[in-house]
């Protein structure tokens, strides 16, 4: 009744080990693509998009543009309502900072040294190691900015994991070692949803769906949210704050389950508040 969630550099045979485990423990498989197919059809935007959202850095001020605040937003709530589910294995790097307090996902990064991975994508894609070079270490970079510019996090932190597995050599016996180490450590009772963590998980959805609700009136506002009661935060110019909170809870007030809301327009709130919680 777990759900695993593995992050690897590209090359490191991280996807075929996620696959490998939910075929063998009769999980469900997912990945940033599938969750993109779910985002498109939920809220029409293309996937190629999408796609360019979860490779594009922000500009050199930091900022992204407002179409790719939200497109983020819907990203983060899909992925989060996903997550609401059990016996999943799920391949990627969206949405770890959402499920860090969650103890019923055991979150696993796959490594593999560099070289290997270079000789790893020379050999399937037929190409010189000068090129797979180039290629590996840009998307390396790439995903490495992406992730701090968007989640604030370093994906190399090894707090951010349960489990690292160093898979040296690419090799089919370091692949099965790697899947044989997931399977039985998944297993410790750490793993298994308890009320506590599956409160957690719902709450986080929750305040992804706040977020994705009241994207088009902020796209930087914060939530919380326990229990079916949400606490939103926001700012704006002190004339506009009254209307602007009324309309944050009357769109709110709509989602099933929420019971209660409160929104805090100010400047001052942002240093206090944790991002998705």
């Amino acid at each position: 009744m777990s759900i695993i969630t593995i992050t690897a550099g590209s090359y490191s045979n991280g996807k075929q080990i996620a696959k490998s485990a939910a075929k063998r423990l009769k999980y469900e498989y997912a990945d940033s693509e599938i969750i993109l197919s779910l985002v498109s059809k939920e809220f029409g935007v293309s996937e190629s998009k999408l796609a360019r959202t979860l490779k594009d850095i922000p500009s050199s001020i930091g900022m992204f543009s407002q179409a790719k605040q939200q497109h983020i937003i819907y990203i983060d709530t899909v992925f989060t309502e996903y997550m609401l589910k059990n016996n999943i294995v799920y391949y990627g790097a969206i949405g770890l900072p959402f499920i860090q307090k969650i103890s019923h996902v055991f979150k696993v990064q796959i490594i593999a040294a560099l070289e290997d991975r270079i000789k790893n994508k020379a050999k399937l894609d037929g190409e010189s190691q000068e090129k797979a070079r180039k290629t590996v270490v840009k998307e390396d970079n790439q995903q490495k900015k992406w992730a701090a510019a968007v989640y604030d996090i370093d994906l190399t932190d090894p707090n951010l994991y349960d489990l690292i597995i160093n898979i040296g050599h690419i090799q089919d016996d370091d692949v099965e070692n790697a899947l044989q180490t997931i399977i039985s450590t998944v297993e410790h009772k750490k793993f298994q949803p308890m009320t506590y963590s599956l409160r957690c998980v719902k709450n986080v959805a929750m305040s992804c769906r706040v977020r994705a609700t009241l994207a088009d009136i902020d796209p930087k506002i914060q939530v919380k949210s326990d229990k079916g009661t949400v606490y939103i935060y926001t700012k704006a110019i002190k004339k506009k704050a009254q209307d602007k909170g009324l309309e944050m809870k009357q769109k709110v007030m709509r989602i099933e389950g929420v019971k209660h809301v409160e929104v805090y327009v100010d400047n001052d709130l942002f240093s206090t508040v944790a991002h998705g919680q």
